[in-house]
């Protein structure tokens, strides 16, 4: 019995240096089951679920929900269902909170010019997900809203786990462990990560600060709301009015996160649309896949000096996370 893992996705040596950054070092999160880093928090999610079933015990029934029609709601229904083909059984449900204005948006492009349209994207979720209509223009929904919602459409089994804001143990770390513990021979003065939710930043920031690494983090993000990178574009999570207008922004996350954990603000940075329609190009250039949102990170990278003027391109080394490529599970 065997759940697929998303782990130990590889870290690319750049050879030819991007906006001048001559030590550059790329955790590609593509190499996972659907493509994308949202595999490592839905693999996370249906763990202990699978882990009943090794030990030949009866799992909860579970349902899991996300305000997602993107990358979680792929990663979270591919893992519902491989779980309930190894239990024989629906044991656990997932479910996508759409908004229902989404017919004529279109993803992309990716670094090959791909894109995808929302519909098309819906109706393959349909075949793992439950979809649930949501007005996110009415109100900040919270996991009590979303489980209300669900259950007003009798799409819920068992227990209810909204997973839009993380869970409330690890899902992300393994990408920065798996980067200086395992991967690298030294620690990077700087890592670029997207930020959405923000869950990934958080992670990231944790482990840094829990080893007393002098590593940098750098969060990027949108703040234009018709970006190209839409999964970063998240207003609940920072401001992105500000973000938008001055270039940087605090961060929004409750003072104590799922994990328990305090949550002090931070700086996010924005990139526009043409930084990262030039950093798909760059990456396309040096062999790598990324949608939008995964190039992020090198579209920031030509800002790193402006940000940090200690960096030095020469000398620093510089890990970027690319966030992966869900436009793969399409084309």
């Amino acid at each position: 019995m065997k759940l697929p893992t998303a782990a130990n996705t590889p870290i690319i040596k750049i050879d030819s240096p991007i906006y001048g950054a001559q030590h550059l070092l790329i955790k590609d999160e593509t190499k996972n089951p659907t493509h994308t880093f949202k595999d490592r928090l839905a693999f996370e999610m249906v763990r202990p679920l699978f882990e009943q079933l090794e030990r030949r015990e009866e799992p909860n029934a579970t349902t899991f929900g996300s305000i997602s029609y993107g990358n979680t709601a792929k990663a979270m229904g591919y893992y519902v269902s491989e779980l309930n083909k190894l239990a024989g059984k629906e044991v656990a449900r997932a479910i996508a909170f759409v908004p229902p204005d989404l017919s004529e948006k279109v993803f992309g492009p990716d670094t090959e010019g791909r894109t995808v349209s929302a519909s098309t994207i819906i109706e393959d979720l349909k075949q793992t997900c439950t979809i649930v209509p949501i007005d996110l223009s009415k109100k900040v929904y919270r996991s009590d809203d979303l489980e209300q919602l669900a259950r007003e459409h009798n799409a819920v089994i068992g227990e209810f786990i909204d997973i839009t804001e993380g869970l409330n143990r690890p899902a992300y770390v393994n990408i920065i462990i798996e980067a200086i513990e395992k991967q690298l021979d030294f620690v990077p003065d700087y890592v670029i990560v997207p930020f959405g939710a923000g869950i990934l930043c958080n992670e990231i920031i944790d482990y840094v600060e829990d080893k007393n690494l002098a590593t940098k983090v750098v969060p990027v993000s949108s703040g234009n709301p018709n970006t190209i990178a839409i999964m970063l574009y998240g207003p609940i999570w920072v401001d992105t009015e500000k973000l938008e207008e001055e270039g940087r922004a605090l961060t929004r996350h409750e003072p104590i996160d799922r994990k328990g954990r305090k949550r002090d603000q931070y700086c996010v940075y924005n990139v526009s649309d043409n930084d990262i329609r030039d950093a798909l190009g760059q990456m396309q250039k040096a062999g790598m896949t990324a949608e939008p949102s995964g190039a992020s990170g090198i579209a920031l990278l030509k800002h790193l000096k402006n940000i940090h003027p200690e960096f030095s391109p020469a000398k620093d080394s510089v890990l970027v996370i690319n966030t992966g490529n869900g436009l793969l599970n399409y084309v």
